[in-house]
């Protein structure tokens, strides 16, 4: 299960989460956009963007959740 920490959000509402690799940037590579479908930034149909992410994860409250992962 992928750890995911939010930081700041966007002003349409669409909540920004960094996972283990980014931990500490300003980049986002998670989103939950204005459906509250939880997205991933990767390559797809439609080039690089956001898509649909449906595996398994968690919200941790801050950055030292992140360094401990489950197995």
């Amino acid at each position: 299960m992928i750890k995911l920490l939010e930081i700041e959000g966007l002003r349409d509402g669409t909540r920004r989460f960094q996972s283990q690799l980014l931990v500490g940037r300003d980049s986002a590579d998670f989103i939950i956009d204005t459906d509250n479908v939880m997205k991933c930034y990767g390559y797809g149909f439609n080039g690089f963007d956001f898509y649909p992410y449906y595996e398994p994860y968690n919200i941790v409250s801050n950055k030292s959740d992140m360094i401990i992962q489950a197995i």
